[in-house]
């Protein structure tokens, strides 16, 4: 069995050559364009070629036309990509759970980075991430006889996206459906890790009380900043955060906190 420490730094590697790919679909995705093999410049849209593509070593590029680095985009999906499958390679080490998980990682990354720039969760991408997560899981627990998962997983979603739902039809400006749609995936992933439903209700509802908390100290702290006005702040990042929070440290949350 690979030690944990080992298979995490090779996952930090893997990450931070995903990265730039992952930055492909996060500006292309919000307009439908096909995929092509290079980065774009954030601020005149000019192709950078297929070297924008290299890790690490393209991040101070520069746009051949309008002369302005590429944008801070990239670099950023690269290091969250790299970050998020080393600590995801600590929580599960090689044992079968680490490959969706990891799966739910790259989705947690791009829609993030998505929702930030955008304010949208697109269709193309939360969808096809719910029915994928449902299969795997579907899949693997049959192989696996671990029918509580399935179960546990069904009700993660349900419990996690009827209270995001119930906070999308009070206050709609401050949830979007996209958050309601995506709660279904953070959901699924959050329960296969407890086969208690009890558990489970318990793990989905501290996560949302944590993104609740971090979204709302957030946007607080960032209209302060603010010279002019009120900003509405993506809730899907925050969502995102405390699911990736509640992902690794689960056991642990659950021994410590109570509901």
């Amino acid at each position: 069995m690979i030690m944990p420490v080992v298979l995490s730094a090779a996952l930090l590697v893997l990450g931070l050559v995903i990265g730039p790919f992952l930055g492909i679909v996060v500006d292309r995705s919000v307009e439908r364009l096909r995929p092509r093999p290079e980065h774009r410049c954030t601020s005149c849209r000019t192709g950078l070629g297929p070297s924008s593509l290299i890790p690490v070593r393209n991040w101070r590029d520069r746009c051949p036309r309008c002369h302005h680095h590429k944008g801070v985009r990239y670099p950023l999906v690269d290091g969250a990509t790299a970050l998020v499958f080393a600590g995801l390679g600590l929580r599960f080490g090689s044992v079968w759970m680490l490959v969706p998980y990891l799966l739910l990682g790259v989705v947690l990354v791009v829609l993030s980075a998505i929702d930030t720039e955008t304010h949208l969760l697109p269709n193309i991408i939360v969808w096809p991430s719910f029915f994928a997560g449902l299969f795997l899981i579907l899949v693997i627990s049959g192989q696996r006889d671990y029918a509580d998962g399935i179960q546990s997983s069904l009700l993660g979603a349900a419990v996690f996206a009827g209270f995001i739902g119930a906070a999308h039809l009070i206050y709609e400006p401050g949830m979007g459906r996209g958050d309601v749609k995506l709660s279904l995936t953070l959901g699924l992933f959050l329960g296969w890790l407890q086969p208690d439903p009890i558990d489970t209700t318990r793990l989905v509802l501290v996560t949302i009380i944590v993104a609740l908390t971090g979204g709302g100290l957030v946007g607080l702290a960032y209209n302060l900043i603010r010279s002019k006005g009120r900003a509405e702040i993506p809730f899907g990042p925050a969502l995102a955060a405390a699911t990736l929070a509640a992902v690794l440290v689960s056991g642990t949350l659950m021994d410590t906190v109570s509901l």
